[in-house]
């Protein structure tokens, strides 16, 4: 079922991006939950919390895709074959309905009156999860030799 070869420059590039997104935005929304619970969603700041977190994010993208792409260079410039084009198209095609799934319950809860500080964490959730949805599809279609 699953090929036991060594990761690509592109699943390994997946890779890099699920963990990254999954850890440190999983930090910001456990955090965030943690003042939720707490009664704090009137004071928590959590605006600087999230600066914090996309730059950090950022940092370690950046220096985690320019280590593996120094480590094989000629496959990090080397188009995309058929079969990895496929594999990011399929990949959006479950990004784009995570996303859509995520905009319409954010819509009816603006309708029902939720306040600001919900709503526009709700959305960014959405976002969040469908790039994680993104790069979880690609590992997973990588490792299937898809």
């Amino acid at each position: 079922m699953f090929r036991e070869q060594p990761l690509s420059f592109r699943e390994q590039s997946a890779w890099i991006s699920l963990l990254a997104y999954a850890g440190l935005y999983g930090y910001y929304f456990v955090t965030l939950f943690g003042a939720l619970v707490a009664g704090r969603a009137g004071t928590f700041a959590y605006s600087q919390l999230l600066v914090r977190v996309m730059f950090l994010l950022v940092v370690v993208e950046v220096l985690l895709q320019v280590a593996i792409s120094l480590r094989s260079p000629k496959e990090a410039t080397a188009p995309a074959d058929e079969r990895e084009r496929l594999i990011a198209l399929k990949a959006t095609g479950v990004a784009f309905h995570v996303v859509m799934i995520g905009a319409a319950t954010i819509c009816a809860a603006i309708a029902l009156g939720a306040p600001a500080f919900y709503t526009t964490n709700g959305l960014f959730l959405a976002i969040v999860l469908a790039e994680v949805a993104r790069n979880t599809s690609q590992v997973v279609s990588f490792r299937r030799d898809a």
